[in-house]
């Protein structure tokens, strides 16, 4: 056997029993998505979704996304907002709410504060250069927002399990 078969060979050897511990469904804390869950929301389920516009200070924003009726609702209304974020935990990336989230401006001026009922937040933000924070239980991220005048910026934030 030449060396490079050798290397190969010990290096699927060493593979293979982890191919299998990493399975995610067989790790703790995995949870099963059921049928009804995979079915996409009927047009009258996302109708129904729809949540209120709220304001800080000015700054219209929608926040919410708990289940797949009010994130098709959020998805396609929040499409004209120029800042789009959504946050998860962990390595599957699990939906999480309760994230308090902050815009500064670059003199370091609070533009905006809400804390999300869901996933998913989208902002009315202005054009310009903002520096973002999120938090959720005890953990932070800190985050630029380069918000342009047309179209939108999308930032998905992770946070440990």
């Amino acid at each position: 056997m030449r060396p490079t078969h050798l290397v190969l060979a010990s290096f699927v050897l060493f593979l293979t029993p982890a191919l299998g511990a990493d399975e995610p469904w067989k790790q703790p804390g995995w949870e099963p998505i059921t049928d009804e869950e995979r079915q996409p929301a009927s047009p009258d389920e996302v109708a129904e979704s729809a949540v209120e516009v709220r304001e800080y200070q000015g700054t219209r924003f929608l926040t919410g996304g708990l289940g797949t009726a009010e994130r098709a609702w959020l998805q396609e209304h929040g499409a004209d907002y120029p800042v789009a974020l959504q946050f998860s935990k962990g390595q599957r990336g699990a939906f999480v709410s309760a994230v308090d989230v902050r815009v500064r401006t670059p003199d370091d001026k609070t533009r905006f504060e809400a804390t999300t009922d869901g996933p998913m937040l989208f902002i009315d933000l202005p054009e310009g250069r903002y520096t973002a924070s999120a938090s959720y239980k005890g953990e932070d991220r800190e985050f630029s927002l380069d918000v342009p005048a047309n179209g939108q910026v999308s930032r998905s934030i992770n946070f440990p399990e």
